[in-house]
């Protein structure tokens, strides 16, 4: 296997722990939220929408990236 392609694996999973790490993040946020201000489950929807669509983003952005190479 050339050398290129096990980078191009390890960016892959980076990745699809950036798109995890944004979900678990705006969990956490949105629960926070809706703990603080009482507006269950507003804050945890919006929280998780917001963390998966920046994980989206930097999927999207990298993969573009790496097309581009």
């Amino acid at each position: 296997m050339p050398k290129g392609d096990d980078q191009n694996m390890g960016r892959a999973l980076g990745l699809g722990f950036q798109v995890l790490a944004g979900a678990v993040l705006g969990f956490l946020v949105g629960s926070w939220v809706d703990r603080r201000f009482q507006t269950a489950p507003w804050g945890l929807i919006s929280g998780l929408v917001v963390g998966l669509a920046a994980g989206m983003y930097q999927l999207i952005r990298e993969g573009i990236r790496i097309n581009k190479d």
